[in-house]
C-alpha cells in the first residue's frame, strides 16, 4: 500500500455531520439530496434538515453540492452527479496536506460519499485498490455509487481502473 503520509478522512451519514464537521473537521465535503429527492424521502421541513446539516465556521473549509444516490440508468426524476460537480470536489479537495482532517458525508454515509472518497484518495496517489480498500476500513457497510466512480475515473484520468476494480472488489 502507499506509505504517502494523507490528511485524516471520516465518511459519515448526515446525522453525525454537524458535530464532526465542528468538533474534528478542517474541511468538509457535503453531499446533499436536491429538494426534490427531499420530497420523496419525506423531509418536508426544511429547517430540520437544514439544521443537521455542517455550517461554515472559523477554521472549517466548506464545500456543498447538490446530487442525489442514482444513476443516469435509473428511471426517476432526481438530479444525477455531473463531470463538472466532480470536477468542484477535487478543485475543493485539491491542496489537503497531512495537517488537515477531511469528512466527506451524505445522506447515509454508504453511496455517494464513499464513491467520492474513493477519488479523492486516488487524487493522492492512492491506486484504485488501495482506495477501495481503506475506504470499505474506513465505513463499514460502504457501497460506492458506481456512476460516481465513474465521473472520478474520468476527472482523475484513471482509464477506467477505479470502476473496473470496484466491479470485482468486496467489502473486508
Amino acid at each position: 500500500m502507499n506509505n504517502r503520509k494523507l490528511f485524516q478522512l471520516r465518511i459519515s451519514d448526515i446525522d453525525s455531520a454537524a458535530q464532526i464537521s465542528q468538533q474534528w473537521a478542517t474541511h468538509t465535503v457535503s453531499i446533499l439530496d436536491t429538494d426534490y429527492a427531499k420530497g420523496l424521502l419525506g423531509v418536508v421541513e426544511s429547517s430540520f434538515y437544514n439544521q443537521r446539516l455542517p455550517q461554515p465556521s472559523p477554521g472549517l473549509l466548506l464545500h456543498r453540492c447538490y446530487f442525489d444516490d442514482v444513476t443516469p440508468e435509473d428511471n426517476f426524476e432526481l438530479n444525477v452527479a455531473t463531470l463538472e460537480d466532480i470536477e468542484a470536489i477535487l478543485q475543493f479537495t485539491a491542496k489537503l496536506t497531512v495537517a488537515h482532517k477531511l469528512l466527506v458525508h451524505c445522506g447515509a454515509g454508504i453511496s455517494r460519499s464513499t464513491a467520492v472518497a474513493c477519488g479523492i484518495l486516488c487524487q493522492y496517489g492512492l491506486l484504485p485498490k488501495e482506495a477501495i480498500e481503506m475506504v470499505y476500513l474506513l465505513r463499514k457497510g460502504a457501497c460506492p455509487n458506481e456512476h460516481i466512480i465513474a465521473l472520478m475515473d474520468e476527472a482523475l484520468n484513471l482509464k477506467g481502473s477505479l470502476s473496473t476494480y470496484l466491479k470485482f472488489s468486496k467489502p473486508v
